[in-house]
């Protein structure tokens, strides 16, 4: 049997000098923005428990072409969300399931502390746009995509 592992954020989470919930109420828990100072004046900055694109990796091995065209799509909405990264060179991390498949999870880069302000800023302006992208995503391939804030006031009002 395949050994799981655990995300990037997963592993370091807790040892941040500074963390920063950030609500994602289409995703059924938050997203965590963590930060990391480094004696040289750096500062990393992980993104945790990020949006996931349908199909964002190719697990399989599929030669399904609607597969390999959702997983191209996934890719690109990763990439278009993470624009507002590119000044400090993002890197995505994935943890890994039992299955053994590999799932997205943290976006995280490298500053230097004068730029710390404009990079959490541009790390919420990523994270709000991914899951714009990655909901949108869902709508047309799972039309019963049950998480929303529609469904939490359905199910606190019933």
């Amino acid at each position: 049997m395949s050994r799981s592992s655990r995300s990037r954020s997963g592993r370091k989470g807790d040892d941040a000098d500074v963390t920063y919930e950030i609500e994602m109420p289409f995703e059924g828990r938050n997203a965590s923005i963590y930060l990391f100072g480094h004696e040289d004046e750096t500062v990393e900055v992980l993104i945790g428990h990020v949006p996931e694109p349908v199909n964002y990796h190719n697990n399989y091995n599929s030669t399904d072409k609607e597969f390999l065209c959702q997983h191209g799509v996934a890719r690109w909405i990763v990439d278009e969300a993470a624009e507002e990264l590119e000044d400090w060179g993002y890197k995505t991390s994935s943890y890994k399931t039992n299955n053994p498949n590999y799932h997205l999870r943290d976006v995280y880069f490298e500053c230097d502390i004068s730029e710390l302000n404009d990079a959490v800023l541009a790390a919420k302006r990523a994270l709000s746009t991914l899951e714009r992208k990655v909901i949108a995503q869902r709508e047309r391939v799972d039309k019963d995509h049950s998480i929303s804030p529609e469904q939490d006031l359905k199910s606190a009002t019933n």
